[in-house]
């Protein structure tokens, strides 16, 4: 109905908005140089904002830019786990078969990442809504090489 009113061809707040067609604001502006240092650098960052705001958005724009041959963007979609389940999922996303014992897992997820840190880079989308305690906490442990 506003599409028509406003005279609009898309919808302007779809979810799945094509990344070409986001509105880049000073603020967009200041997060992409952010996220071309972590990708110049390797790095780890957590991404926190309210519902809505663009997190997600801006992280499909910035992957839609990377080489697909040398990163591999990772979309975690479960709002709330435990560091178990995050490991349980990260895994799975790498497109390995997950361990059932904690300790086998974490070093099977650390095992992948290592093996993809000089092939690919990894960006993964969605683990700003889990457990900020539980990223904080094993951040360095999982991604140091």
């Amino acid at each position: 109905m506003f599409k028509q009113h406003f005279g609009m061809k898309f919808n302007p707040f779809d979810k799945e908005i094509e990344t070409s067609n986001l509105f880049i604001s000073e603020d967009m502006k200041e997060l992409d140089s952010r996220f071309k240092y972590i990708q110049d650098n390797r790095g780890i960052f957590l991404l926190v904002g309210e519902p809505g705001s663009g997190k997600s958005s801006s992280l499909r724009r910035f992957a839609d830019n990377l080489g697909p041959t040398l990163f591999k963007p990772c979309y975690f979609s479960l709002l709330t786990v435990s560091v178990k389940d995050f490991y349980m999922a990260l895994t799975g996303i790498l497109g390995e078969e997950p361990r059932f014992r904690k300790v086998d897992l974490f070093r099977q997820t650390q095992s992948a990442i290592s093996n993809l840190y000089y092939e690919q880079r990894i960006m993964v989308d969605g683990a700003t809504a889990s457990k900020r305690q539980s990223l904080e906490r094993n951040k360095q442990t999982i991604y140091s090489g």
